[in-house]
């Protein structure tokens, strides 16, 4: 998860700093913002496969919360820019299965 959380977070700084340099700032964070929420869903599985609940199930409801906490976040900075945060937890689940990808060729 380390992987995923560094490249998240480097993703998270181009984002505000491509986001400065083209003028939109907002637009920036909200990509920002997503890549960082999106982060967490790694800590969040780990914690839910001792859980009682079905895995299948629990991926549901972390991609529910995900998407709720996005919706939250797009909805403070505009409700325009809710497609934007949205795209930065999608971006960050591809950073998530391609670093678990990796890690699991190389075990």
């Amino acid at each position: 998860m380390g992987y995923t959380v560094g490249a998240c977070t480097a993703g998270a700084l181009l984002a505000v700093v491509a986001g400065l340099a083209l003028g939109s700032w907002r637009g920036g964070t909200a990509v920002a913002l997503g890549l960082l929420v999106g982060a967490t869903n790694g800590f969040m599985a780990r914690k839910a496969v001792g859980a009682d609940l079905s895995f299948r199930a629990s991926s549901m409801g972390r991609l529910a919360i995900l998407s709720a906490v996005g919706l939250g976040l797009g909805g403070l900075l505009g409700l325009q820019l809710i497609p934007l945060v949205l795209i930065g937890i999608a971006a960050a689940q591809l950073v998530l299965a391609v670093a678990a990808t990796v890690t699991a060729v190389r075990a």
